[in-house]
């Protein structure tokens, strides 16, 4: 008896001490180090594997993160548990926390941070207004791909895709509205965008530079779209595909794209097709981070940069987060897609900005747009 004791207890110290270092190996370390080009707003990206592919037994993808401002600022992260075959069908979602910018993270039981709330409004967060005749729109899609817009006085903007009822294509828009009690009473819905190939557009999301708005949008024609309103979100104009700087369109397949805001400018996450990842699902690795021009409409070219390399396995399914004065987070997880027997890594990128973002205070809190 004495010696299945024995056994029980070194089973524990062994199973304690591997859960340990299975904690430990959850950690931004030995990032690749990019400088941004010459005249770029970003002056340099670290990239690091953060949850490696063994350290879970099930596939996580679509990580997603948020702050909670204060001194230190805390990071939360979720990844999802889905299918093999790619079929997005996510079932439990893993947590983790940090305060110190991921040189450790630790899983948690639960989320705490209220930002967690500006991720996937649905239609029964909304609240017609009938006073002005509107009316909550009858389907609305994607809000889980992006965090709503603070506006200022208790008003948002968030955008969204609804499935047009008398063809297959989805359309694009974004809605207004004013918080009252936990919901969103509507203020104004915009008008709306399709494309003709294909689920037309979708996936939309919004970022702000100089009171002018832009909406960047998924297509199935081979191409992403751009969208501008310059009456906070009222309206859009009408889409535009994405363009170098020498007015070249750029070929993408079926990707979602993604803009970060900065005081200075925004910058564009994305995938695109390049001559060496035709053999990667819809060729979504590696992913790129570059200056967009907000007076052109174009990427300027020679500020690319690789965020997360191309290992074969998709990474077009990503987040991106402003963390605090200094610097902005993407994070992605290696996805197969394919049925294969076979996990990812999860990875962090953080771009750190030439000049302090004014657009967050020194505590990570956001400033309204």
């Amino acid at each position: 008896m004495k010696k299945n004791w024995i056994y029980v207890l070194v089973f524990f110290v062994f199973a304690s001490c591997n859960s340990e270092k299975k904690k430990d190996i959850l950690s931004f370390k030995d990032p690749t180090i990019i400088d941004g080009a010459e005249g770029s707003i970003i002056k340099r990206i670290e990239s690091a594997v953060i949850i490696p592919e063994d350290f879970h037994e099930d596939l996580w993808v679509t990580p997603t993160l948020v702050t909670i401002p204060g001194n230190p600022i805390i990071c939360e992260l979720v990844a999802r548990t889905t299918d093999r075959k790619g079929a997005d069908k996510h079932t439990i979602a893993h947590y983790f926390r940090t305060d110190d910018f991921f040189e450790t993270l630790q899983p948690v039981e639960q989320p705490i941070a209220k930002d967690w709330n500006r991720i996937g409004i649905s239609r029964k967060d909304l609240i017609p207004n009938e006073q002005l005749g509107i009316l909550i729109p009858e389907n609305m899609g994607h809000t889980q791909y992006a965090e709503y817009l603070d506006l200022g006085g208790d008003t948002i903007l968030q955008a969204f895709t609804k499935k047009n009822k008398n063809s297959k294509q989805n359309i694009v828009q974004s809605l207004t509205a004013k918080v009252e009690n936990g919901k969103y009473k509507l203020l104004h819905i915009s008008n709306s965008w399709t494309n003709a190939t294909g689920r037309g557009l979708y996936e939309p999301q919004i970022a702000e530079y100089e009171n002018k708005f832009f909406m960047t949008a998924r297509a199935e024609d081979g191409f992403g779209y751009l969208l501008v309103s310059h009456d906070r979100g009222k309206t859009w104009d009408e889409p535009v595909r994405w363009r170098w700087d020498n007015g070249e369109e750029i070929p993408m397949d079926q990707t979602m794209t993604k803009l970060i805001a900065h005081s200075d400018g925004l910058v564009f996450v994305y995938t695109r097709k390049r001559d060496d990842n035709t053999q990667t699902f819809r060729h979504r690795a590696p992913l790129h981070v570059a200056d967009f021009d907000t007076e052109t409409l174009t990427l300027k070219r020679n500020t690319e940069r690789i965020i997360v390399p191309n290992k074969g396995l998709a990474v077009g399914n990503f987040w991106v987060w402003t963390i605090s004065p200094e610097e902005s987070y993407v994070v992605t997880a290696e996805w197969p897609r394919d049925g294969r027997e076979a996990n990812g890594d999860i990875w962090l990128s953080k771009i750190k900005w030439n000049a302090p973002n004014k657009k967050v205070a020194d505590d990570g809190s956001k400033f309204d747009h």
